[in-house]
């Protein structure tokens, strides 16, 4: 079997996630264990209890990462293969990486910790939101956002042909969704998010992140990672350093990292994390092939046993 890993980020999380799974694999505690130890928090409240802090830019992400990782480490355990190649949306890109031996869970923990921290510093006081505009083709709201020539807004994830996510400030983002929806936007979504990831409003968060890469080790991925600022494998560890600092203050090219990944040819994209959120996106960009989330824990069962040692 060829296939792909997906690593959703934020936005996927919701309340109870991954509960079955927190029952049948020892792994899964074992992970978010070491999560608590390092954040010194109760994760598991935060994701089993109706817990706002889940949508929270400091919490979201490791526990993301931590759950992604989980599932990986089971895959691993049980002798399943390796991906011919993975992608990973925003902070699944860093959940890429870790699954990959490019960086140990400690050096992920440390990297996502100043990730987040610096992502809401560089955030400030500024009243910001993103929302998910369906139906319209990213060159029209391109377009339209140009047009409104607003202090703070931004296209920052061109998703699929109908789907674009952009981030500004509250009151713009507001002001310009009966714009979008006159041009031919089906519906606008906003995203269960705190910070506006991939906006120019990052871009001192990305300079501090370079300085934390500098200290950490990266070393070469056991498969490839397509990084999402330019929908490109990277050739050296300095790229791959280089393109994880730049990508929180730049656009995610999901579109272009699809087209990529259609290259291989694959037989089965495999989403590690919650909900099916890539796995749809993926389909919306026509790729080919079969789709299985991890999320369900029969299907993840179904998995191991088929393609396990």
């Amino acid at each position: 079997m060829s296939f792909s890993f997906l690593f959703p980020g934020q936005g996927s999380q919701y309340s109870g996630m991954f509960k079955d799974h927190f029952e049948e694999f020892s792994e899964f505690n074992e992970v978010i264990g070491i999560g608590e130890e390092f954040y010194k928090e109760d994760l598991r409240s935060i994701i089993f209890s109706e817990d706002p802090r889940l949508s929270d830019t400091y919490y979201t992400q490791p526990i993301l990462m931590l759950l992604s990782f989980a599932l990986f480490k089971i895959w691993k355990k049980n002798g399943c293969p390796t991906p011919k190649v993975a992608a990973g949306h925003s902070l699944g890109e860093v959940s890429a990486f870790l699954c990959a031996g490019s960086l140990t869970l400690e050096e992920a923990l440390q990297f996502i910790k100043y990730r987040a921290t610096f992502m809401i510093e560089g955030k400030g006081e500024t009243k910001t939101k993103m929302s998910a505009v369906l139906g319209l083709d990213g060159d029209s709201i391109q377009n339209i956002l140009k047009d409104k020539k607003a202090k703070f807004l931004e296209a920052v994830n061109m998703n699929s042909p109908l789907q674009t996510v952009i981030a500004g400030n509250t009151d713009e983002i507001e002001s310009v969704k009966n714009d979008l929806s006159d041009k031919g936007a089906k519906r606008i979504v906003d995203l269960a998010v705190s910070v506006p990831s991939h906006s120019s409003l990052m871009e001192i968060a990305t300079s501090k992140l370079k300085l934390v890469l500098d200290d950490l080790k990266v070393g070469k991925p056991d498969f490839p990672v397509i990084q999402n600022i330019q929908a490109k494998i990277p050739l050296s560890i300095s790229e791959i350093c280089e393109n994880l600092a730049q990508q929180i203050s730049n656009p995610v090219q999901w579109v272009a990292s699809m087209n990529r990944l259609k290259k291989y040819g694959l037989d089965m994209h495999i989403e590690l994390g919650p909900n099916k959120i890539l796995s749809g996106l993926a389909k919306q960009n026509r790729v080919q092939g079969e789709f299985a989330s991890l999320d369900n824990v029969d299907t993840f069962k179904e998995l191991l046993k088929k393609y396990g040692k």
